[in-house]
């Protein structure tokens, strides 16, 4: 047998071979809405009819973007925020309250 190596992520707990390819979107320290206490949920772009292609067969929808209660989600979705890595620095981003702070109050 072989010994196989393998690192974990300390936020979303995923598995990898190396340990430093992976830029995790619940890292806070990248402030973005996956982290953020703003976050209300996902909704689906106003435009999302198909978007054709060569195929008629073949469509895309506009991607969705966040529900966010402090008002920043405009010009942000989730496309935008995937190709910066999930590295938003948005300004009125908060920490969400973890599991232990909860119980807590």
């Amino acid at each position: 047998m072989k010994q196989v190596i393998r690192y974990q992520c300390e936020f979303c707990k995923k598995e990898f071979k190396t340990p430093d390819r992976h830029y995790c979107k619940k890292n806070p320290k990248l402030k973005n809405c996956f982290t953020c206490k703003h976050l209300k949920g996902w909704l689906e772009s106003e435009e999302s009819a198909p978007i054709y292609f060569e195929s008629e067969t073949n469509y895309s929808r506009y991607p969705n973007y966040p529900d966010c209660a402090a008002d920043v989600g405009d010009g942000w979705d989730i496309e935008i925020i995937k190709s910066c890595n999930y590295n938003m620095q948005c300004e009125r981003w908060e920490a969400k309250e973890s599991e232990g702070e909860k119980e807590d109050k």
